[in-house]
């Protein structure tokens, strides 16, 4: 009999067709995109039963609809992986979504990635597995591209999966608490830099949690999945750029993000290696100056608004889509990015503490849609949603979440800004 998850709204049993028995125990989740022009799931499962070389356990279509395809006792066709015990397919759930256009950045649509969280989770709770991206094909969390020359999971897909969205999505699903942001070293003092120069706080904290979410604050990262490609770990590539043995015109284009910022583009990186003047590439102190400089010349829109910022959600938003600029610039990422900065504002702003209206006040709503949840927590479960622009009254308030007038429940006050009294 096959097995497929009871999340399913179609199945398209390939029986024994396109796969093979499984070989090992399931202890990973491979999410690959479909890499062509929005289709049904059911319609991409169908083309590949089909035909003969290719399949998967699961399809998501762009109307977020799961169709199940290879049962999950076998091992289906997709990581192109050979059919060795340890192979990737023998031990991972594979799972094909589907593009909401043809093309770069291959786009997913939400329907798609909420539908993927939730087969993941789903997958992780029946077979015990913990969601981990490490950037190895040793994570819980596995792309194509390790093991095949490919580009899938594709453009936005990859940038969920090694941004540690999705694995932070998938636990939330889970009901894993998330891990609190901790002390960094050097934190504070990248805090007071940034903080000294751009004078708003809501502005240093959108850019702080951009700047976490890049590099976790080390000045020295290299790009998990370059470190691979490249054969050399961070303390390895700064080394050789430091010591000229990985010469200048290869760091300036080898397309690896490094750095506080993660700079990734060749002009950047150029910029960045001519201002260390004699300088590691990885000194901290240097690397803050050139974001400085680099605000202050190429970026003074984004500087103006982080000094005119008023919440943290749109100054991260900014960061993100005009001085980072990654692969993926969802909605989801930028949420991420606010919490980081909202962290690091509780723990470093001297104005936090006083700038909490008394009870009761009105707040407007400024992320796209935002969960109202049973309590206050993410922990709790999601009751409704709100929309961007709306207002509404906050009545009671604990550890940054506020409890609705209505009672309906809690909304995270990350996501929002202050109207007026009541």
């Amino acid at each position: 009999m096959s097995i497929f998850s009871l999340l399913c709204d179609d199945i398209v049993d390939f029986g024994t067709h396109n796969s093979n028995p499984r070989k090992n125990q399931i202890s990973k989740i491979t999410p690959h995109h479909m890499g062509m022009a929005p289709t049904s799931a059911v319609n991409c499962a169908t083309v590949h039963k089909k035909g003969n070389t290719s399949s998967a356990n699961y399809y998501i279509g762009p109307d977020g609809k799961i169709c199940g395809g290879v049962s999950e006792d076998r091992r289906a066709w997709t990581s192109g992986t050979g059919n060795g015990k340890d192979t990737n397919d023998h031990m991972a759930i594979t799972i094909e979504v589907s593009n909401s256009k043809k093309g770069e950045p291959w786009p997913i649509s939400d329907a798609s990635y909420k539908s993927l969280v939730k087969l993941c989770a789903d997958i992780c709770k029946r077979y015990n597995i913990t969601p981990h991206f490490d950037g190895t094909k040793n994570g819980t969390l596995t792309e194509h591209y390790m093991f095949q020359a490919t580009t899938c999971p594709g453009t936005t897909l990859k940038g969920r999966i090694e941004s540690g969205q999705l694995e932070k999505d998938i636990k939330l699903a889970m009901d894993i608490k998330p891990e609190p942001v901790a002390p960094v070293q050097d934190d504070e003092k990248i805090w007071n830099y940034l903080q000294g120069k751009i004078c708003n706080e809501y502005g240093t904290a959108g850019l702080i949690g951009n700047l976490y979410g890049e590099s976790r604050f080390h000045p020295d990262n290299l790009q998990d999945s370059f470190e691979k490609r490249l054969g050399m770990n961070d303390a390895q590539y700064t080394a050789a750029i430091d010591n000229g043995s990985y010469a200048k015109d290869k760091f300036i284009h080898d397309a690896a993000g490094y750095g506080l910022a993660q700079w990734t583009f060749w002009s950047r990186k150029e910029n960045l290696y001519n201002f260390k003047a004699g300088r590691s590439i990885a000194d901290l102190d240097m690397q803050l100056d050139f974001i400085w400089w680099e605000l202050t010349n190429g970026y003074k829109s984004v500087l103006k608004s982080l000094q005119n910022a008023t919440n943290i959600y749109d100054a991260a938003g900014i960061v993100l889509r005009q001085y980072e600029r990654p692969a993926d610039q969802s909605e989801a990422v930028q949420k991420a990015r606010t919490e980081y900065g909202q962290k690091f504002f509780d723990r470093y702003a001297k104005s936090a503490p006083s700038d909490l209206p008394s009870l009761p006040y009105i707040v407007r709503i400024i992320a796209g849609t935002l969960n109202v949840r049973q309590g206050p927590g993410l922990q709790y479960a999601p009751v409704t949603t709100v929309k961007k622009g709306s207002a509404y009254t906050i009545v009671d308030r604990r550890n940054g979440w506020g409890k609705l007038k209505s009672g309906v429940g809690w909304i995270d006050l990350n996501y929002t800004e202050y109207v007026r009294q009541a």
